[in-house]
This record gives C-alpha cells, structure tokens and sequence, in this order.
C-alpha cells in the first residue's frame, strides 16, 4: 500500500512538473516576444539560427491536422517577414513525411537516454492537450492521440533546416 501511495504521489508530481514547466515556458515567450501565433514560438540558438516550437499559449487547445498545418505554415511566413536574414530548424518526431514531402531532409539527433525520456513525456502531453486528438482518425477506427503516440515511441527525433539562410549567403 505504501509503495502504491509512493508510486502515485511520484507521478502526480511528474505530470505537474510538465504542466507548470510548460505553462514557465509560454510565458517566458510571451514576454519575450517570441510568439509568432497562438501556437508557435521560437527560441535562439545562437549564430542566426532559431529554433521552432510548438507550445500552445493557453496549454489546452482544439487544432485539427488541417487547422494543425495552416498554422504551421503561418508560423514559418511570419518568422521570414521577422526575421530575414536568420535560418530556422524544427526538431520532431511525428513529421518527418511532411518535411520530406517538402523535399527537407533531416538529420538524426543523438540524444541521451534522460533526454529523449523527458522530451517523450513532453510530446505525450502536447497530444494530449489537444481536444482534436481525441477523434477518431478519417477512415480508421484508431484514436488519432493512440497513432500520435505511436510515433512519438517509434520514431527518432531529427532535425530539419525549414530556412536555411546560409544557401542564400552562399550564391
């Protein structure tokens, strides 16, 4: 019972520590003016180049895939008006077949064991927050947070320039 009791009270803690982390996080870009819309913020990596995150201002959210990718797309218009002359990168898991069919290849990233444990626990809980996920997905009978998670555990995370400044440089 005790070790029950430990248990619970140690994941009870563990999603708190997401959910206060990330809500840390939204308004560290807020304030920063870091936002590019609702959903999307960057953050510097130093030597031109940013970074592309999604991390929903209001934590919980309702984004169908479609209403998902306008955004996204929005994000990456906006970012080139802003910032003109920088590169920027996005790190995912679950869309690597949408950079690919916009002819951007990615680069594994190496992670430690910590790290892709922790940023997986992230990625579960974004899905989560998403009202839209808990649809089923068009013409299957799977959950589309279940296929979403699936993913996430099966895939590698990787890298990919969005807008690599520096080809432009080069020419």
């Amino acid at each position: 019972m005790e070790l029950l009791l430990v248990s619970v009270t140690a994941v009870i803690v563990f999603v708190l520590a997401i959910i206060l982390g990330s809500l840390l996080v939204s308004l560290k870009n807020k304030i920063r003016g870091r936002y590019l819309n609702r959903y999307y913020a960057v953050s510097t990596k130093g030597e031109g180049v940013y970074e592309l995150h999604f991390t929903p201002v209001l934590g919980f959210y309702y984004a169908s895939p479609c209403k998902y990718f306008h955004l996204r797309m929005a994000a990456e218009q906006k970012f080139k008006i802003l910032y003109p002359d920088m590169s920027l990168i996005s790190i995912t898991v679950t869309l690597h077949r949408y950079y690919e069919k916009r002819g951007i290849h990615g680069a594994l990233i190496c992670q430690t064991r910590i790290s892709r444990f922790v940023n997986r626990q992230m990625n579960y809980f974004i899905v989560l927050c998403n009202l839209a996920n808990y649809k089923k997905r068009t013409n299957s009978e799977e959950w589309r947070w279940l296929h979403l998670f699936k993913r996430i555990r099966n895939k590698t995370p990787r890298k990919y320039w969005i807008i690599d400044y520096r080809e432009h440089e080069e020419s």
